[in-house]
């Protein structure tokens, strides 16, 4: 005679809804500011997908340049993300608590930048740490750290051939109008939302 065991618990489904506030920032190393929202969704068991949108755009603020900003005008740009998390323990059918994921990331921005235009393009695959919380009420709180490493590329078109001028990407010197470059990459974000 044989017995077999069967899990027959139902996967609570949900969606969590919320808003990034590192996706704030925009592109970071120009005057420029962004919008990021994103849901996450059960795939299986312990384990979530998170889909991140931002639309990034300038700030208008002239007095934004210097040693770690580069003056741009006119930028307009998009990022997405998509984050696997594997949630370390179940809390009664919810997925929340501590949680690893592995995290890829595009973004893509043009600007214009004296009488010429710089398209960028950065790739990023990095490893992450986080905790979520989730009330009765159904409100979120997530913080989370990554490292991992990116890939920017960018070049320019119409620049004048007697134009030589450039400005260099902090912290890493990199060209800002040409290149393409593999360096580290650290991340720190925290979401707040709602779960649905």
């Amino acid at each position: 005679m044989h017995t077999y065991a069967q899990d027959t618990t139902v996967q609570k489904k949900f969606v969590d809804v919320s808003i990034s506030l590192a996706g704030l920032g925009g592109d970071y190393v120009t005057n420029s500011v962004g919008i990021q929202a994103g849901v996450e969704f059960r795939l299986k068991n312990n384990v979530g997908m998170q889909c991140d949108l931002r639309y990034i755009f300038d700030d208008q603020n002239p007095s934004k340049k210097g040693y770690f900003v580069i003056g741009v005008d006119d930028l307009l740009g998009f990022a997405v993300n998509t984050e696997i998390k594997a949630y370390i323990q179940q809390f009664g059918n919810e997925l929340k608590g501590g949680y690893f994921g592995g995290q890829i990331h595009y973004m893509y921005s043009m600007a214009s930048q004296d009488e010429y235009q710089v398209i960028r393009n950065k790739i990023r695959v990095c490893g992450n740490v986080g905790w979520k919380y989730i009330a009765k009420s159904g409100f979120l709180f997530e913080t989370s750290a990554g490292v991992g490493v990116q890939l920017i590329s960018s070049y320019s078109t119409n620049k004048p051939s007697g134009n030589s001028s450039t400005s260099f990407e902090f912290p890493w010197s990199k060209p800002y109008d040409s290149g393409a470059y593999f360096y580290p990459d650290l991340s720190l974000n925290v979401r707040i939302g709602w779960r649905f």
